[in-house]
């Protein structure tokens, strides 16, 4: 009797587990697609933004190159890989905004911009199982 208990429970413990991984496995891909359209987003208001100075183009196309590198390590899974380089943009922008090469407004809605999208690769890098080397 208490072996058909034992198997009961574990069998019931097995089920919750693969259904709550079923779960977390049905929620990471619209996550994924979440964080891609907030990366995608930023990119399209760097674009748009208003640089200042005589290196104004410049200073664009290096911060579209930092998103474009993001995006590179966000789909590949490189989550930390990623986050580390929306940090490095948000760095970039407030030194531009710092030196006044930058539209103050923008710079603000790129900071926040990237802020989000951060937190949303974050969310996803919790979610993700890490592999053992």
């Amino acid at each position: 009797m208490s072996n058909v208990r034992v198997g009961l429970g574990v069998t019931l413990l097995l089920g919750l587990t693969l259904s709550a991984l079923l779960m977390l496995m049905a929620t990471a891909p619209a996550q994924a697609q979440t964080c891609q359209t907030e990366i995608d987003e930023l990119k399209s208001l760097t674009a748009e933004a208003t640089f200042l100075g005589k290196n104004a183009e410049k200073a664009q196309a290096n911060l579209l190159l930092k998103l474009d590198e993001a995006n590179a390590k966000f789909e590949k899974v490189k989550y930390q890989d990623a986050i580390d380089k929306l940090t490095d943009f948000q760095n970039t922008v407030i030194a531009l905004d710092a030196g006044s090469k930058i539209d103050s407004g923008d710079a603000s809605i790129l900071i926040t911009g990237a802020e989000e999208a951060k937190g949303c690769v974050r969310g996803l890098q919790a979610q993700t199982p890490t592999a053992t080397a």
